[in-house]
Formats: structure tokens, C-alpha cells, sequence
């Protein structure tokens, strides 16, 4: 029988197509005795996030389906809406927010990609909306979107409201070693997550989506000599061009006047100035999870690389996260250099060194990390970030969510949680065991600054230096050396066969709840035992 080896989300931006496993499934467990685990829902489809709308009631999305479906009591009790989406690689219905007046204000918020036939697709090229503001005949780039919609209770119903923002999903570009050149369409990268703030604004997050300009920091696009960045011109951010970055908005779209960088936008002007405005932090390569901490106001982000480096970040007004310069801490950017071009063996389908885009080989990677910070694109007002936690390999992480209260023990009050995108990585060290998606929990320093890592003192340097090489007995076909390996996060695991996790919320009875994609469940997390 089929798995949860269906890997419908993966860190490697070519490794986003559905691969199956024959193994069977293990069953969700936590390794604190505290704690326990339920199922609240099953037979949902490729979930990938929810939103309470009240006690034992919330609202759940489907990626390929594009149906909001409300579950309450743990029965799915209608589709509320259904969108005609792409779900073509990382492309679907992807996040979820509600107002945070919510039930007051009755909005709720999805991001979530567009197909261009009026119906789901999972065709790469059938992207965007036909009827768009660009020259007809031309090719659409855009197809991501966020939108509000008001929820009727009585009739089980989300209605269309407005667009919040459109955003770049097609991707069709010469990316080839073919002669003549041959364009590659592609899929993924698109981030998706969405959250609102303590600030009452909305934070929405696209991942790089195969573009090599500005937001990527080459202000001279991909190409020596400087060109264009692709099909459709760049590379400055102008609307098919401003990715990987996280976007800062008022509810109804407009763009908050104290944004970090609405003056530099001002006085660009035109298209791109007017999305620089709008953004909150840039220099991000792609991403599964966003949230923001219930007692310090922080945001936090997950962030995937490549073969190397995925990070967990404190995402800062106008931070500048590195990307495609730089991932992990910059002082080891000489190790991302050396994994990226050297660690991987090329074959008949892979070219060693791509990084997803030919047109910036990771051989153009500086050689010192002063050189790689000097190219990095800085906005008047930027500053560049080094991540929280980052670990040597990929693993990688996913969905994030923060423990709200002390449902769960007062140890647990204000941590955050991270899961998996792959369901096969190794966590017992030589002895090879395979822990079918775990969760990650992290604890945070008193002033909520920045990881406790203390409790493993190989963490000092916060990054897990994992990597095993040969392979352990028993790994899958296919697995990379090095990568998956979950070495130096052993502090860190707190939960094993949660499959693929796309989404954690605290519930409004104090309880963790964990989307699981590769499941088609979600679960709930609570106290094993009473609290006195």
C-alpha cells in the first residue's frame, strides 16, 4: 500500500513531485510520557493549514482540491468554498488567516494559486487569470493571490470579497544546458503562508519562485553580461519579479505608510517602487512556515535551502536574509559553497551546481563571506540577518506554530514548533531508524530574542552539523548522502510520525494541533495527565 512517503512537500526545489514509499506508516507518538496524541479529523485531502473559528470548530484547506472544508467536532460538515486552482508542484491552496476581529469582522484570508481554465489543474503552463491586466496574447506571469472572503455561518458559505495581492506564479524560462535553448516550465517556490500580526496587518510570504533579480540581491539580474532576468524582462521587483520576500499590508491590501522601506519605494516610483513599499523583508529563498510569537510579538519563518543550510529565522522590519548570496550563518558560507557544488554527484538528470536556475550557477557563490555581504542588494534602511538556527544539510523544516498558554504544562508555554517536509529522514544516528515526519520543539531565551539552545551544547555555534556518510542500512532509494540526517537535533525532537506538517495551532482549549498533508489528518496534542 501507498504511504505517507508521498512527499507532496520536500526541501530541494526538484524534489517537489509526489514520491511513494512502500513502507508502511508508522502512528503519530510524542517522547514526552506528558503529553499524548488524538486524531481529531481524518479523510481530508493534502491539508496544508487551518483556522478556529470557534471551540471544536475550524476551517481547514485542501492544496490540490482548493476546497475549505469546516470541521466540527471532529466531522467534516461541509465545503464552504471551492477554488479553482494550479496544483502543479508547490502551487494550490496554500494558507489560511482570519481577521483578527474575527468573528466581528468576518474575513477570512487565503493565498492560494489560480488556474487559468476556470477549473483545477495540475498543469504547469495552465497558470493565471485569462482575463488579466497584461497585453492579451502574452503569456500571464501571475497566479498567486491572496484574497479576503466574508464567512456566513448560517449557510456554510465563504463569499468573495476582494484581492488583497497578486503575485508571480508562472514559471517558464530558458533553464537549460539544451542547444537551442529550452524553457522549463516549473512549479514551485511559492511560498504560501499568511498570518496577521499584533499590528492588525497581514504578513504574506512567496517564496523565490525561480526568479534571479533584486529580491534574490543581484541588482544585475542572473546573467554575465547584465540582462534581463527572464521571459518576462527584470530584474527589478516589478509584479513578475517581486519574490522571496515577505510582504507587510494593511486588511483590505493597501500598503501600510510605516513599512521599512515605503520611502525608498516612493521615490523609485512606477511598478517596482510601489512593491518595494509593500515589503516587510526580502532575500528569502522558500518557505512553509510564518508565525508570529503570543508574548513577544516576534515573527518567526522556516526557511528551506537547497542541499545545504535550511533555516529557522526571527524575521526583523527590513531584513535582508541573504539569499541567493548566502544561507546558514555567513561565517560558513565557505561550507555552503562547498556543499552546493561539490557534495552531489551529477547524473543524466541533475546538473551538479544548479540550485534550481542555470542562469546563476552556484560555482558564482563568493569565496569570503565579506565578499558575499558587498553583493548583497541592501535597500536604503536594510540590514542583513543571520539566521536563528540553521542545520548543515537539509532536513527540512515546515509548517511552525507557537504553544499559546499553558494547556500543555507551563513548560511548555511559548515554545515553538516546527515539522518536517519529508517523512525519511534519519534521526537515530548510525543506527538508522527513519522517524516518519517528527516535530521539532524550541524553547526561547527569557527576553524572547532568540533560541534557547543550551541544552545541547553542540548547538552553541546554533547550527546541527548533521550529515552521515555511507548511507545507514536501510535508507530508501533515491535518499542523497548527508542530507535528511537529523544529528544534533536529537534535543530538539519532541514527536515522531506526524508524516509531512504544514500547519500548528494552538486551539482555543489550550491545545496543539498539527496538520499533517501526508496524513489527510489533523491531530491534536494535550496534557496526559491533569494539571493540579
Amino acid at each position: 500500500m501507498y504511504s505517507r512517503e508521498s512527499c507532496l512537500w520536500a526541501a530541494r526545489s526538484l524534489a517537489f513531485s509526489l514520491v511513494f514509499s512502500l513502507a508502511a506508516a508508522a502512528a503519530p507518538a510524542l517522547r514526552d510520557p506528558n503529553l499524548k496524541v488524538t486524531t481529531v479529523v481524518t479523510g481530508i485531502t493534502q491539508a496544508t493549514g487551518m483556522a478556529f473559528i470557534g471551540p471544536n470548530d475550524f476551517l481547514v484547506i485542501e492544496k490540490a482540491s482548493g476546497r475549505v472544508k469546516r470541521v466540527t467536532n471532529g466531522v467534516v460538515v461541509a465545503t464552504v468554498l471551492d477554488l479553482p486552482v494550479n496544483s502543479n508542484s508547490e502551487r494550490g491552496l496554500l494558507g489560511i488567516a482570519l481577521h483578527p476581529n474575527f468573528p466581528t469582522t468576518s474575513s477570512v484570508y487565503l493565498y492560494w494559486t489560480e488556474s487559468s481554465t476556470g477549473a483545477d489543474s495540475t498543469v504547469a503552463l495552465e497558470v493565471g487569470n485569462p482575463a488579466s491586466a497584461f497585453t492579451p496574447g502574452t503569456p500571464q506571469p501571475l497566479g498567486n493571490r491572496v484574497d479576503r472572503f466574508t464567512w456566513l455561518p448560517a449557510s456554510n458559505q465563504l463569499t468573495y470579497d476582494r484581492n488583497i495581492i497578486q503575485l508571480h506564479a508562472r514559471q517558464n524560462d530558458f533553464n537549460s544546458t539544451a542547444t537551442p535553448l529550452v524553457a522549463t516550465p516549473q512549479g514551485n517556490h511559492n511560498g504560501g503562508k499568511i498570518a496577521f500580526g499584533p499590528d492588525g496587518k497581514i504578513y504574506v510570504m512567496i517564496g523565490d519562485n525561480g526568479r534571479r533579480g533584486w529580491m534574490q540581491n543581484l541588482p544585475n539580474g542572473p546573467y554575465l553580461p547584465p540582462t534581463v532576468d527572464d521571459e518576462f524582462g527584470g530584474p527589478a521587483p516589478d509584479n513578475a519579479h517581486v519574490t522571496g520576500s515577505i510582504f507587510r499590508l494593511n486588511d483590505d491590501g493597501t500598503t501600510p505608510i510605516d513599512n521599512p522601506f515605503y520611502a525608498a519605494g516612493a521615490g523609485l516610483g512606477g511598478q517596482a517602487g510601489a512593491n518595494i513599499q509593500k515589503l516587510f523583508s526580502y532575500g528569502h529563498r522558500n518557505g512553509f512556515g510564518l508565525a508570529f510569537d503570543p508574548i513577544s510579538g516576534s515573527l518567526w519563518n522556516s526557511e528551506n535551502g537547497d542541499d545545504a543550510f535550511d533555516e529557522i529565522n526571527k524575521v526583523v522590519p527590513g531584513g535582508n536574509y541573504g539569499w541567493v548570496q548566502a544561507m546558514g550563518p555567513i561565517s560558513r558560507l565557505a561550507q555552503f559553497k562547498l556543499i552546493e557544488t561539490n557534495m552531489f554527484t551529477p547524473s543524466a538528470t541533475t546538473v551538479i551546481g544548479a540550485v534550481q536556475q542555470l542562469r546563476y550557477p552556484v560555482t558564482r557563490i563568493a569565496y569570503s563571506p565579506a565578499l558575499a555581504l558587498s553583493r548583497l542588494l541592501m535597500l536604503p534602511g536594510a540590514t542583513y540577518q543571520d539566521p536563528e538556527f540553521s542545520w548543515r544539510y537539509a532536513i527540512p523544516p515546515s509548517g511552525l506554530g507557537f504553544v499559546e498558554g499553558n494547556g500543555l504544562g507551563a513548560e511548555y508555554a511559548g515554545t515553538l514548533w516546527s515539522g518536517e517536509a519529508r517523512t525519511n529522514n534519519i534521526v537515530n544516528g548510525s543506527t538508522g531508524t527513519f522517524a516518519g515526519g517528527v516535530l521539532m520543539r524550541f524553547k526561547l531565551t527569557v527576553d524572547r530574542a532568540h533560541l534557547d539552545l543550551s541544552a545541547d551544547p553542540r548547538l552553541a555555534d546554533k547550527v546541527a552539523d548533521n550529515g552521515t556518510y555511507p548511507l545507514p542500512v536501510g535508507t530508501p532509494a533515491g535518499t542523497a548522502g548527508y542530507k535528511f540526517d537529523g544529528r544534533e537535533s536529537e534535543s530538539l525532537m519532541i514527536g515522531d510520525g506526524f508524516g509531512i506538517v504544514t500547519d500548528i495551532k494552538t486551539g482555543p482549549d489550550g491545545n496543539l494541533y498539527v496538520v499533517s498533508n501526508s496524513d489527510n489528518a489533523v491531530y491534536k496534542i494535550s496534557r496526559n495527565v491533569l494539571l493540579p
